[in-house]
C-alpha cells in the first residue's frame, strides 16, 4: 500500500491552534486552514475554492515556472537579444554594407568601361568623318621643310646667300594662316568626344545615397503586438511559433533595405522654436530709430502690436541691432547716436530691457554701427561694421551676457557693413555679403566656434540658378530652416534698390550648396534694419523695411511670416 503524506504549514491556525492543512484559493480570501476550519468555512464563505496546501503549492510552482518561461520567451525575441549581442547585429551591418559597397564598384567599373568603349569608338568614327588627320599630316611636314631650311642657314656655309634669299622670299605669314585656316575648318566639323562630369557630382552622389540607402527605425509590431493581443485576449503561455524567424526579424531585413522616400519640401521648417517654451510672452520686436519706441508683436496674432514709451534719457542709435535670446531676455547693442554736437558718434553700449527702461549692463570693446550680429549660446556675438569716424571695422567681438563680459575674436577676412550673420547648429558662423567700400560684396565667410577663425566659403551654385543669383545683399535676413539648411532672403544692393532675392544655402559636411534661387521670393522686396528672425511653431517671422513710392525707407514696417510661402500679416 502507497503511503500517503499530509503536507502541514508551520503557521498554527488562529482558532484551533493546529496546524494548517489547507487554503481557501479565492483571491480575494487565502486563508489558511486547518481540518476542524474546512467545514465552517464553507458554512461562512459561500465562494470558496479550498485546496489542499500540498495542491497549492504544486499550482504556485507550476505558475512560476510558466511565467518564467514565457519571461524568456520574450527575452528570446531577435530585438530583445539585439541588447546582448549588438556587436553581432552591428557586424552583420558592416557585412550587408560592405557587399553593397562590392556591387555599386563593380557598378562603376562596368559603366567606366563602356564610358571608355563609347569614348574610343566616337573617337574614332570623328576621325574617320574628317580631314583632319591629312591637315595635321600637311602642317607636320611644313614644319620640318622650315626646319630643314634653318639647318641648312646653320650649317651650309657655301649657299647661305641662296638660303637666306629662298626665307626672304618666303611668305610664312601667308603660310601660318592657310594652316590655321584648314585646321579650324576642319576643327569645326569634328564631332570630337569630350568626358564631361557635372560641376554637382557630389550633390548628386549625396543626394542618391542618402535617397537609396537609410537605416530606418520602425515599430516592431510582428512580434510585440502578437505578445500583447495574445496576454489579452486568451491569458495563455505565449507559444514560440508566433515569433518570427532570424531571416524574418523586420530589424535584420531593414539594414540592407534600399528604399525610395518622399522628398519634403526643401523650405520645410524642421528646426525647433527658438524661444524656449518657459518664455511666456512670444514676441518679434523692434526698437524706433532715434526715439525712445519699442514695439512688441505677439506671435500667436501677428497683428497684435504693443507700443511701449521707455523711460530713457537718450534717443535710440540709428543702425544699432538688437536681439532677442532664447530665454526672452532682449538687447540693444551699438547705432549711431543722432547728435549735432557730435554727429555720427558710434556706440558701444550693450543695454538690457528691464520693464520699461533700458539697463546699460556692458560695452563694446570697438564701438560700432550697421555690423552683423548674432546669438550663439551664451554669447552675442557683434561683427565687422562702421567704427568711429566711419571707419570700416574688420575687428570682431562676442559678449558673454551670463557674466556681462565682452573678449574679442579673430578678425573677419571680408570687413563689410550690413552683412547678413547666421548662427548654424551653434558651430559656425555664416556671415553673407554687405556692403565694403560703397560696392556690394559677393563674399561668404563662416566663423569656426570651436576653433574660434574665420574660413572663406566657396559655395557650388546649381546650372539653373546661375543665371537667377543677384548677387549677396546688404542687409538681406536669414536663419536655419532645417540640420542642414539655412534660407538667406532680401535686402538692397549697392545704389540701395531693394531686393526680392531669396536662396537656400545647404551645407554637407565641407560642401557648400547655394540654390533654389526665387523659388520663394519676397512678396514685397526690401532689406532688414532688425534682422532677427523667430522660429515659431515651424514658421519664420520676421520685421521687413517699409518703403514709399519714392523707394525711401519709412518708420512704419511689415511684419511677415513664412511656412513654405510668404505671408504679409
Amino acid at each position: 500500500m502507497s503511503q500517503q503524506f499530509t503536507y502541514y504549514s508551520n503557521e498554527l491556525c488562529q482558532i484551533h491552534q493546529e496546524p494548517c492543512t489547507n487554503m481557501c484559493i479565492n483571491t480575494k480570501c487565502l486563508q489558511p486552514l486547518c481540518p476542524e476550519c474546512i467545514e465552517i468555512h464553507f458554512r461562512e464563505h459561500k465562494e470558496c475554492q479550498i485546496e489542499s496546501l500540498k495542491s497549492c503549492r504544486t499550482n504556485c510552482s507550476k505558475k512560476i515556472r510558466s511565467s518564467i518561461s514565457e519571461m524568456n520567451q520574450i527575452l528570446s525575441l531577435q530585438e530583445m537579444k539585439t541588447i546582448e549581442n549588438s556587436s553581432q547585429y552591428i557586424e552583420l551591418c558592416r557585412e550587408s554594407l560592405q557587399q553593397l559597397k562590392s556591387k555599386i564598384i563593380d557598378k562603376i567599373d562596368l559603366y567606366n568601361k563602356k564610358l571608355l568603349q563609347d569614348f574610343s569608338t566616337n573617337l574614332i568614327q570623328a576621325f574617320k568623318e574628317s580631314q583632319i588627320k591629312e591637315v595635321y599630316n600637311r602642317i607636320k611636314n611644313l614644319i620640318q621643310q622650315l626646319d630643314e631650311l634653318g639647318t641648312k642657314l646653320e650649317t651650309q656655309s657655301d649657299c647661305q646667300i641662296k638660303t637666306i634669299r629662298s626665307i626672304y622670299l618666303l611668305n610664312t605669314t601667308q603660310l601660318i594662316q592657310s594652316a590655321n585656316q584648314e585646321a579650324y575648318k576642319e576643327i569645326l566639323k569634328l564631332k570630337f568626344p569630350l568626358l564631361v562630369v557635372s560641376q554637382n557630382l557630389n550633390q548628386k552622389l549625396d543626394e542618391l545615397f542618402a535617397q537609396s540607402i537609410q537605416i530606418q527605425f520602425k515599430k516592431t509590431n510582428t512580434t510585440m503586438l502578437k505578445i500583447e493581443e495574445k496576454q489579452q485576449l486568451i491569458n495563455q503561455p505565449i507559444n514560440i511559433q508566433d515569433v518570427p524567424s532570424l531571416d524574418q526579424t523586420p530589424l535584420l531585413s531593414q539594414i540592407s533595405e534600399i528604399q525610395q522616400v518622399k522628398k519634403q519640401s526643401e523650405f520645410t521648417i524642421t528646426v525647433e522654436d527658438y524661444l524656449l517654451p518657459s518664455v511666456q510672452n512670444k514676441v518679434l520686436h523692434y526698437f524706433k530709430y532715434n526715439s525712445n519706441e519699442l514695439n512688441l508683436i505677439n506671435l500667436d496674432n501677428p497683428k497684435e502690436m504693443k507700443k511701449i514709451n521707455l523711460k530713457i534719457p537718450f534717443q535710440i542709435p540709428v543702425f544699432h541691432q538688437s536681439l532677442i535670446t532664447k530665454t526672452g531676455q532682449l538687447y540693444l547693442i551699438g547705432g549711431t547716436t543722432i547728435d549735432n554736437n557730435y554727429p555720427n558718434t558710434k556706440s558701444n553700449g550693450i543695454y538690457l530691457l528691464d520693464k520699461y527702461s533700458l539697463v546699460n549692463v556692458g560695452s563694446l570693446l570697438i564701438s560700432r554701427s550697421s555690423h552683423g550680429c548674432c546669438i550663439v549660446g551664451d554669447y552675442i556675438y557683434s561683427i565687422s561694421g562702421l567704427g568711429q569716424n566711419q571707419t570700416l571695422e574688420k575687428t570682431c567681438e562676442r559678449y558673454n551676457y551670463i557674466l556681462r563680459k565682452s573678449e574679442s575674436i579673430q578678425d573677419c577676412l571680408y570687413p563689410s557693413i550690413a552683412s547678413c550673420c547666421v548662427n548654424y547648429n551653434n558651430q559656425f558662423i555664416y556671415k553673407f555679403g554687405g556692403l565694403y567700400e560703397k560696392q556690394q560684396m559677393n563674399f561668404i565667410e563662416r566663423f569656426n566656434i570651436k576653433d574660434m577663425i574665420w574660413q572663406a566659403i566657396d559655395p557650388q551654385i546649381t546650372n539653373k540658378d546661375i543665371p537667377l543669383f543677384k548677387g549677396l545683399k546688404q542687409f538681406a535676413a536669414g536663419v536655419q530652416i532645417s540640420p542642414n539648411s539655412l534660407m538667406i532672403f532680401g535686402g538692397y544692393d549697392e545704389n540701395t534698390v531693394s531686393s526680392n532675392q531669396s536662396f537656400l544655402f545647404t551645407i554637407k559636411g565641407e560642401n557648400h550648396i547655394l540654390h533654389m534661387v526665387n523659388i520663394k521670393p519676397l512678396k514685397i522686396p526690401g532689406g532688414f534694419w532688425h534682422q532677427q528672425c523667430i522660429i515659431y511653431k515651424q514658421e519664420l517671422f520676421v520685421i521687413q523695411n517699409q518703403e514709399n513710392k519714392d523707394g525711401e525707407t519709412m518708420e512704419t514696417k511689415t511684419i511677415l511670416r513664412f511656412k513654405d510661402r510668404w505671408i504679409i500679416c
